[in-house]
């Protein structure tokens, strides 16, 4: 289906044929008719699917469609995890607008009070923010959600792994409730986020699921590197990221400490490569996926800071030098490559204290992970096919020990 199927005014469509944006993908065809018949509505999509034209596109419209002369007060609001998804979800906008008189702004935090304020007094329409900073201006008075129309919680799955789901009521309680409301997520795992939904969404909402959420997209391989140890690891990835077919990667590792460490260890193979973790600054973190933007970056290594909304369109690899504990993280860190249906990668270096995570993962995709060898850096070590099997014992508790202690006196 074609985005001139869908209703939208010329000035959005001129706009995504100059992006070269001609067919919708399945999530923005369902989703953008029912969006703009005013529903309430959850969606759940996987990574990579085009979700943010999906409610970026209908929530113009939506703007485009008044004729009321516009008011300074927000009208549209978009929350988002993380300071990097709040600037993708703008500079879509931007784009977007660039035929029409919306304005937009970004309120994030890591960022000076006073710039933001300045926006805000001048009047915006469009308003993405993360959830404690919009708070925070709201409690500093610069800021009014009186008239909102139309809310929208992008990573829903995200913001309650991150503890916002707090800060989320607060914000739906500050707007009207006649408020249009829409929730995307990549997963509905643990059922956290549809009990949000029954308490955020009217009763005339729809539910929308796209793509099994547990599984990676067909269009990304994945290939799994036994190592025996460290050392065995370094000389597997010296020998991975020097491929010429790699365009750009992504390194995950799980510690910020770790990022430096490997960062040294790729620039000393003559790789351009720099870290991102979220204890950087946030001026510096902007400059870094800039580099990357802009391809004088071939690697950046990163903690899962990194593993959710960042839209790096050249990503060809993700390389796991330690995998997460969670199927649904490494299924969003291999979600990074193979944007808009090309070609991904997703190869993992497992070492025995990541044998348990690989199963973990296995069972949670329900996706058996090829194993592969690179010539002279066999594995020595051979992954027991029990291991992947056997569930981590639980301790006993201090109650449990004394009940076993009494039950043998007793048999004694």
């Amino acid at each position: 289906m074609s985005f001139i199927d869908l209703e939208l005014d010329l000035e959005l469509l001129q706009t995504l044929a100059e992006n070269e944006f001609i067919d919708a993908t399945e999530i923005q065809q369902q989703a953008i008719p029912a969006i703009m018949e005013g529903v309430d509505l959850l969606a759940c999509a996987a990574t990579g699917s085009g979700k943010t034209l999906a409610f970026v596109l209908p929530a113009l419209q939506h703007l485009l469609d008044q004729q009321d002369k516009p008011l300074d007060a927000p009208r549209i609001v978009i929350l988002t995890p993380t300071r990097e998804l709040a600037n993708q979800i703008l500079h879509v906008i931007k784009k977007q607008t660039a035929l029409t008189d919306i304005r937009s702004a970004m309120l994030v935090g890591g960022v000076p009070y006073g710039n933001q304020q300045k926006e805000l007094s001048e009047g915006v329409d469009i308003l993405v923010a993360t959830p404690g900073r919009l708070l925070e201006m709201d409690a500093k008075g610069w800021l009014d959600l009186s008239v909102v129309q139309m809310l929208i919680i992008d990573e829903a799955d995200r913001m309650l792994d991150m503890g916002f789901i707090g800060d989320i009521r607060k914000i739906a309680d500050l707007t009207p409730i006649t408020r249009q409301t829409l929730m995307f997520s990549a997963t509905l795992e643990g059922g956290q986020v549809e009990a949000l939904a029954q308490d955020l969404l009217n009763n005339e909402s729809r539910s929308l699921t796209l793509a099994p959420p547990r599984g990676v997209a067909g269009n990304i391989q994945q290939t799994v590197y036994l190592a025996d140890n460290d050392d065995h690891k370094q000389a597997l990835l010296k020998s991975l990221i020097s491929r010429s077919e790699i365009k750009q990667a992504l390194v995950f590792v799980a510690s910020r400490k770790q990022v430096d460490t490997w960062v040294q260890f790729i620039r000393r193979l003559g790789i351009m490569c720099d870290g991102l973790h979220g204890e950087l600054p946030q001026g510096e973190r902007t400059t870094r996926l800039k580099r990357m933007r802009r391809g004088r970056l071939k690697v950046i290594v990163a903690t899962d800071v990194a593993a959710r909304g960042l839209d790096l369109l050249e990503i060809s690899h993700v390389i796991n030098l330690h995998l997460p504990r969670r199927g649904d993280i490494y299924v969003h860190r291999a979600g990074r490559s193979g944007r808009d249906g090309g070609q991904g990668f997703a190869w993992s270096l497992v070492d025995s204290n990541d044998w348990l995570n690989l199963g973990r993962i296995e069972r949670y995709t329900g996706q058996k992970i090829a194993q592969a060898t690179i010539d002279g850096l066999e594995p020595k070590r051979v992954m027991p096919k029990e291991v992947k099997k056997t569930k981590p014992k639980k301790k006993k508790t201090a109650a449990a020990k004394k009940s076993a202690k009494s039950k043998t006196k007793k048999k004694r």
